[in-house]
Formats: C-alpha cells, structure tokens, sequence
C-alpha cells in the first residue's frame, strides 16, 4: 500500500518490484466503473476559485472541495433530501474534477463519484436496494465516514494549514526546493479522496482523512516530501534499465533522491490515528530502517570492490547489483539512514546541499559516517542513537566509487 503518489518520477525508481515509500503506507487504491447513469466529463476551463488567501505567502490553498462536501453532509444532517444530480454537481466541481483527472488511466467518471458519494449519505437519506459493493467504494466510504466523525478536527487543520501554518509550509517547500522548479500556479487542494496525497504537474492533493489521522506537522512535512520528489529530485534512468557503471552510478542517484525525500517526510516515524480504517495499519519500527542501511553497506563493501577493478565484471554484474538493491528493498531504507547521519553529523544545509548532486551526496555521507564509532553499534542498542549505527564505506572502496560517480554526474 502507498500513500503518497506522484506523476512519474524524476528519479525513476527501478521496477523490479512494486516500489512502496517506506513507512509511507497506506492505501493506493484503484477505481473501478459503478456506473448508474450515462457519463458526461466537463472540461476544466480554470482553476477553482481559490477560498484561503489571507496568508501572504507565494502558496496557494483550496479548500472548496472540503466546504462543498460539508455542505452535503449538513443538509442530509437536517433531514434534507439531496437528489443525485447535486452529488453530480459535487463530482464536476473543478477541484474534484483535477483530482480525478490526475489519476490518469484509473480516472473515475463524475458519475461514479456521485455515486460513492451518494452512497456515504444511504441510510440517512433513505435509500432503498442495495448497493453495489467493490473495494474501491467501499473505501470510498469508509474514508469519506472518517473524515464525518473528525470533522472539527479537520476543520482545525485546515485552519493551521491555509492559515497561520501556511506560509511554513511554504517556506519549507522552498528551503528543499529551488524556486524556480516550482510551477509559479502551484496549489494544494484540501478535499476527500482516497487516503493518500497526490501530485499531478502542479497540483497537490491532500485527503482530509489524512490531514485527520494525522498531525499538521506530519502533513506540512509530506507535502514539502512530495514536492521535493516532484520537482527537484536529481532525474535519471531506472537503474534496471541500464548496464554496467550506468546502472551503479544511477542507483546511487535513487539512494539520494530516495533518502532525502524520505528524510523530508520522516519516514520512518509517521503516525496516524489508530481509529482510521486504513491508515491504522501504519506500525513503523525506525531501527528497520536502519538495520536494513548496515545490511545494504556491508553489501556494497562486498561487491563494488571487483566490480569497480575490472570493467569486464562492472559490465557483466552492474544491473545485478540495482536489482540486488530493489530486491532488498534497500533503496529508500538505506538512502533514509545515509541521510540521517548527513543530518545529524554534518548539518541539515549540508543535506540539502548533497541532496543536489550524486558524488556530494556520497561525499557527506561517507564524511559524517566516519565520524561514527568503529565499529557502529546494533541499531536499537542502548545508549546509541539510529544515525550513529549507520557505517561508512571502505575508504578505498569509496575513493573509487566517488571517482565513477564524478565522471557519471560531472558538476
């Protein structure tokens, strides 16, 4: 399951898996036709009218989805009937309509929306018959019946986010960002959708269900996670699709992307409320992270030493050892742990920095991890802390690894 979901890497993480942000869980669901009515798909001419500018920051904020969705649910809350074509008109509203649309090929049709959302509402409408079931509008409702129960808790959110919060969300955008990456009509859309946040060219989505089961701190940090991964990761080849010294430099460009990127978002230490009924599933344990970071590096130590001596065996086992690294899963966990030492060593400007170049990244790291004890303890050992048991490379190994990866990535 996923969370966080984006328009196509610049990173291009390699397929030899189903790629999961680590600890990122959660739900990524895919849609299905329950079609009641013909279809009929309105063009979107303009954004949204845009509700939350009182902050004066350079991001924009649209909550007219959320507002609208309420107002749905208050007239159903005052015994009122609510015909099919106002969950119709809910499902054309422009923000809704951009959020469909950014799932591409699993896009819903407005009718099919209506009718989920139409379903949220059945018994308290007095609906007769029954419902056709699919996991897809199940989830529908589950999320959207959360978001009913928390919804002063989302309302207050929202407050923080479009209000006195958003212009830190916005500067920690542009603190891992570089201006100019930022489409200048960048806007986060706050609405129900599935439990997840999205990004599609420059529009953001974020499912008040999440921003509910967690806190605004967490949401700022994912959102600015998602952005970064969007607009500022370092792009490149999927590694798998690439042969010899190409396929190693470039997975070392996805062990940086992927390692600040989650760093940004903490991925490792991401709650959400037990009481969601997908996001409850979210149990991160952060030494995984960082067992999995000893287990990848002394992996490293063992196989990149011939392959770098011996052109014949880098061409022969380069892509092995990017599939080596998406079997284990290692890409994110590993890139979390070597940004965690950057940080905690070197400073978290020094991260940022190194977060621009493939050979800076492995710089600071190799430079902060060598300021932790030999041997590193086990992560989770008493009296250490996580970034302390991450271990740097072999020096020699690492002067020859840099070398490859400055001739790759020359800055």
């Amino acid at each position: 399951m996923r969370m966080i979901t984006h328009d196509g890497g610049r990173h291009n993480v390699p397929r030899l898996r189903s790629f999961v942000i680590p600890g990122i869980a959660l739900v990524f669901l895919s849609l299905t036709v329950v079609a009641c009515a013909p279809d009929k798909e309105p063009a979107v001419k303009q954004k949204p009218s845009l509700q939350t500018e009182s902050v004066d920051c350079r991001l924009t904020t649209d909550t007219s989805g959320w507002t609208a969705f309420k107002a749905i649910a208050d007239r159903v809350a005052a015994g009122q009937d609510v015909p099919l074509d106002d969950f119709y008109a809910y499902a054309e509203l422009p923000s809704v309509t951009l959020w469909r649309r950014s799932l591409e090929k699993d896009a819903p049709t407005a009718q099919r929306i209506s009718n989920w959302l139409e379903g949220v509402f059945w018994e308290k409408l007095g609906r007769e018959g029954q419902q056709k079931r699919t996991p897809d509008r199940s989830d529908y409702l589950h999320n959207s019946n959360y978001c009913l129960e928390n919804r002063e808790r989302i309302d207050a959110r929202l407050d923080e986010m479009t209000g006195p919060r958003k212009c830190e969300m916005d500067k920690l955008i542009r603190y891992w960002c570089e201006p100019e990456n930022i489409p200048a009509d960048f806007t986060i859309y706050f609405l129900p959708t599935k439990p997840e946040i999205r990004i599609k060219d420059g529009d953001l989505f974020v499912d008040t269900g999440v921003l509910g089961a967690g806190s605004a701190d967490q949401v700022i940090r994912n959102v600015a996670s998602l952005v970064f991964r969007r607009f500022q990761t370092i792009p490149g080849t999927d590694p798998m699709e690439l042969e010899g010294e190409l396929s190693v430099a470039h997975s070392f460009r996805v062990l940086a992307n992927e390692g600040v990127t989650g760093w940004i978002d903490k991925a490792a230490i991401l709650e959400f409320d037990t009481a969601h009924p997908a996001l409850h599933k979210v149990n991160l344990i952060p030494e995984n992270f960082f067992m999995k970071a000893q287990e990848a590096l002394e992996m490293m130590n063992r196989q990149l030493g011939p392959m770098l001596d011996d052109e014949a065996e880098m061409a022969k086992k380069g892509v092995l050892f990017a599939g080596h690294l998406a079997g284990m899963n290692a890409y994110s966990q590993t890139g979390y742990g070597m940004s965690s030492v950057i940080f905690h060593r070197l400073g978290e400007d020094r991260l940022r920095d190194a977060s621009r170049s493939v050979p800076g990244f492995l710089a600071a790291y190799q430079e902060a991890a060598l300021l932790n004890s030999d041997p590193v303890p086990h992560p989770g050992k008493a009296g250490s802390e996580l970034f302390e048991t991450v271990p740097p490379l072999d020096p020699e190994l690492f002067t020859k690894l840099h070398a490859m990866l400055s001739r790759v990535f020359p800055e």
